[in-house]
């Protein structure tokens, strides 16, 4: 029998693996031989562990991931969280070190989960991680590695460094604290693993092997999934990955070409582990939500050459940073409100070029193609391509291609297709613009680019553009749905983009259908 929970969605995407659970290793009370002059020590030791972790994020373009790192490190290198710790076992000297560290990083955590701000409030799981690498290094416990292959990762809290230390074992992640502002949550995004959050504490009885599901766009996670409940079609996980030889060509014939959406060389990896041809949506704008300025030319270059590397001889359709409707880092909130429409980087000339010159460096003997997003004029598209063109210096000059996101955009059409190498459509901001939702309506989900409104959207871009001979593809997370992407087969579709988790079961739905009858049988 199935049991489901119910929790928070933090990092979306659809897995099912073995569970897995290191909680054997959280050490809460084993006795310690240790003086309270040996503590800082420990503190010390926890900062380097995780300092070096960082170093190697860094050094493959994960900036956001080894800011997040070198924080706890920060954090174990706080003079007063190791002082406060000596002091209660110099006021207690039968206090067990262990169980010290543990008490003053539950106090400061304590703190943090009072305030009013949501991203203080979730620093806390941060502070009880280094509490528990502090107290790893005074043991001399090292927590157990994953088996070989991927598991969902089980815990009372997920913690970043557990997702950075194991990302090429694991499928997803399962936690019983956090929330979707965590740097868990964030890493887990730019890992392209699902996250799901505040489950109910029975799931920690789940043993170590159980089959479970994570759902990480519904917040659900299925202990003991059946085969319908997992993957569309009722076939098993493992069966779809075995048919990945199969092309994704529907039983008439039409051929889809499968290309993924990723934002980090991971996902690219499992990209290609899964059978896509290439990437239809490389994300640049996760990394830097953080931030407090625009990323500097360095700073791109530094995430995209390691994604491109990976991705050798595959076109890869970087899209320039999106920062509007429920992406917006603070120091771009002024600009935004200003300039009163998106996409928001042709305002900040200095910003733009920053990209467009880490693009060209970064993209040299690569299959790269840039998309400009909530595009509605072709002036916005002219801006991109003559930056591009005087910045290459004679050399390639990349295809720009406009993303469709809005009914502003599609009665734009006739303008922007003589200036646009290439279209995709963004199902996920076409559908809440089209319906009139706000991007963090809990109601707005893929299924709903279904409704009659949107698809004629879609038609009509499929149309015009085939018109015009200039290629389409569909890179929102429509392309997944079960229920959505039959219709978009039978509206002409060809090329989708979609997470990587998802490339098996749509390569299988896409075998099943029959584009002629793929509207009468799902619509």
């Amino acid at each position: 029998m199935s049991t489901t929970y119910e929790g928070v969605a933090c990092s979306g995407g659809l897995a099912t693996a073995p569970a897995w659970s290191p909680r054997a290793s959280v050490v809460t009370t084993v006795a310690v031989d240790a003086s309270p002059a040996s503590v800082p020590a420990a503190f010390e030791a926890a900062a380097v562990r995780l300092l070096a972790l960082a170093s190697s994020y860094r050094r493959n373009g994960a900036t956001a991931s080894a800011d997040i790192l070198e924080t706890e490190a920060f954090i174990a290198r706080d003079p007063t969280f190791a002082a406060e710790v000596v002091s209660d076992l110099t006021a207690a000297p039968g206090l067990d070190p262990a169980a010290a560290v543990l008490q003053v990083a539950q106090r400061h955590a304590t703190v943090m989960e009072g305030l009013a701000a949501d991203g203080l409030r979730e620093r806390a799981a941060d502070i009880r991680e280094v509490g528990r690498r502090v107290v790893d290094e005074l043991t001399g416990r090292a927590r157990p590695v994953p088996p070989d292959g991927h598991v969902i990762l089980v815990d009372e809290e997920v913690c970043a460094p557990d997702l950075l230390e194991f990302a090429d074992r694991l499928a997803g992640a399962v936690s019983l604290r956090g929330g979707a502002s965590s740097h868990a949550a964030i890493v887990a995004r730019s890992l392209g693993l699902p996250l799901v959050s505040q489950v109910d504490a029975a799931l920690l009885s789940t043993r170590d092997g159980v089959l479970l599901e994570v759902d990480g766009d519904a917040g659900r996670v299925v202990v003991g999934p059946a085969p319908a409940l997992s993957v569309v079609g009722g076939t098993s996980a493992a069966a779809l990955a075995l048919a990945r030889s199969l092309p994704a060509t529907t039983a008439d014939g039409v051929d889809v070409a499968l290309l993924a959406n990723i934002a980090s060389p991971l996902e690219a990896r499992r990209a290609l582990d899964a059978g896509a041809s290439g990437v239809g949506l490389l994300r640049t704008e996760l990394l830097f939500l953080d931030g407090d300025t625009w990323p500097t030319t360095e700073q791109h270059e530094a995430q995209l050459r390691p994604i491109l590397e990976v991705l050798t001889g595959h076109p890869v359709v970087i899209r320039l940073l999106d920062f509007s409707n429920d992406k917006v880092p603070a120091f771009v909130q002024p600009l935004l409100t200003a300039w009163g429409t998106a996409p928001v980087l042709l305002a900040a000339p200095e910003a733009l070029d920053a990209q467009l010159r880490a693009i060209l460096a970064a993209g040299r003997g690569h299959d790269v193609r840039v998309l400009v997003p909530m595009v509605t004029q072709p002036e916005e598209l002219a801006l991109v391509r003559a930056r591009l063109t005087e910045l290459a210096g004679g050399h390639r000059v990349p295809p720009v291609g406009a993303m469709i996101e809005s009914p502003d955009a599609v009665d734009n059409l006739a303008a922007l297709l003589p200036v646009a190498d290439f279209l995709s459509i963004g199902t996920n901001d076409l559908t809440a613009t089209t319906l009139a939702f706000e991007r963090s309506d809990p109601r707005l989900g893929p299924a709903l680019a279904a409704r009659a409104e949107v698809m004629t959207q879609v038609e009509l871009v499929l149309r015009e553009a085939s018109a015009y001979g200039t290629p389409v593809s569909v890179c929102g997370d429509a392309a997944a749905d079960a229920a959505v992407l039959p219709l978009l087969l039978e509206a002409g579709v060809t090329t989708v983009s979609v997470a990587p988790s998802r490339l098996d079961a749509v390569r299988a739905l896409v075998r099943e259908q029959s584009v002629r009858t793929a509207g009468a049988r799902h619509g």
